[in-house]
């Protein structure tokens, strides 16, 4: 296995803790267009993004939360401090829930102080996670670090699996709760889904009708 150095690593992790979005209060309070508004949702995420060359956030990203309803749609064709917020929370989410469930997170938030409760709860167990995340990979590090402060990369393989385990968990947990508490939307969801294969199947149907019609 190549070895690989841990200082590295444990740098990166370390400056996570100092990436802490900003607060409500920091947050742009005039109107921005959306070019403005990626740039700064990209700098304050930048920490997702691994290649500077990947693009995190898109036109059309941003149109389609608004179509879904997760983020409300703009007067005019500015920006406020609720779009912003919004925005940087489903673009840290999107990583472990869907679009529906996402809308299921928000979908009873409509003023400007549940904006502000639902973000400020969503950054600071961002920081919390973020401190808890870097102090498990520390922790791994210095136990299987060699003196040259080397560390190979199968340990990093079982310590990415630990932590994608434990991602995927939590994620199924969030779904879970977010079914228990939107229990009619997830039954329209079936009923809709069910409607729909109804659909396909009586059309499939017809189409055979048609061309044994045809053939005759």
């Amino acid at each position: 296995m190549d070895a690989i150095n841990s200082e590295t690593i444990g740098s990166f992790f370390s400056m996570l803790t100092h990436k802490a979005l900003a607060e409500w209060a920091q947050l742009p309070d005039i109107g921005l267009y959306m070019d403005q508004v990626i740039t700064y949702l990209e700098r304050q995420l930048e920490f997702f993004t691994m290649a500077k060359s990947e693009s995190l956030i898109t036109p059309s990203m941003i149109n389609n939360y608004a179509k879904s309803k997760i983020v409300p749609r703009t007067e005019g064709k500015k920006y406020g401090k609720e779009h912003i917020a919004l925005l940087l929370t489903v673009f840290t989410l999107k990583r472990v829930l869907s679009v529906q469930n996402m809308g299921s997170l928000v979908e009873n938030i409509g003023t400007a102080s549940e904006v502000e409760e639902l973000y400020e709860r969503f950054r600071r167990g961002m920081e919390s996670s973020v401190r808890e995340t870097a102090s498990l990979v520390e922790t791994a590090l210095a136990g299987a670090t060699e003196s040259d402060k080397s560390i190979n990369s199968k340990t990093l393989h079982d310590l990415a699996l630990d932590l994608a385990v434990d991602a995927s968990i939590r994620s199924y947990a969030a779904e879970t709760l977010l079914a228990f508490a939107n229990p009619e939307k997830k039954t329209s969801e079936k009923e809709a889904k069910a409607k729909a294969k109804r659909e396909e199947v009586a059309a499939k149907k017809d189409k055979t009708k048609k061309e044994r019609r045809v053939s005759e």
